[in-house]
């Protein structure tokens, strides 16, 4: 074999070869697939310890990651609460103190929060963001039956969690996105 060869072979394989086998010429490396699939076996979620091996754990698996997507609505829903209570309780604290005439004039859409709100805030966005990331790699396996469960865990969530939270600021800029 001449160097070109090599090259080329080097270069095909992607260093998703595993080449260690294990007793009975059963690797116990994960397989990393670039297309479509529906592995039940071999098949690593994220990290290399999050293993599948067989059924049983793919569909405990598949279970984990619906929880995971409709967590990530759950996180929507707290953010968007909070955002609400810090609302209410501002402008409660402008009706208290002064008269209603100063009130009118004033917009309404704009309140000044605190450090600690703009904190909890931030932590509930960064937990969303890091989420919707992981939820993406789930994806990027290509396996049919975890995006499935992404799909299916994020329907679930919206129907549970985006109930009751319509507002006039929703029906304008509504889009998809990662987050």
């Amino acid at each position: 074999m001449d160097s070109q060869q090599f090259i080329i072979k080097a270069t095909m394989n992607y260093g998703h070869e595993e080449h260690d086998i294990g007793e009975d010429n059963i690797r116990p490396f994960c397989s990393m697939k670039m297309l479509f699939n529906w592995d039940s076996e071999r098949l690593c979620i994220i990290f290399s310890w999050w293993r599948v091996n067989n059924i049983g754990f793919l569909i405990l698996s598949c279970f984990i990651i619906a929880a995971l997507a409709a967590s990530f609505e759950f996180l929507r829903f707290i953010l968007r609460k909070y955002d609400s209570s810090i609302y209410s309780s501002s402008h409660s604290q402008l009706q208290e103190g002064r008269d209603t005439e100063e009130i009118q004039s004033q917009n309404n859409d704009e309140i000044r929060i605190t450090f600690v709100q703009q904190l909890v805030r931030t932590l509930i966005h960064t937990f969303q963001v890091t989420l919707s990331f992981l939820l993406m790699l789930v994806f990027m396996t290509y396996n049919g039956f975890l995006m499935i469960s992404v799909i299916v865990g994020a329907a679930i969530g919206y129907f549970f969690f985006a109930k009751h939270t319509i507002s006039s600021h929703d029906l304008g800029g509504r889009s998809i996105t990662c987050h």
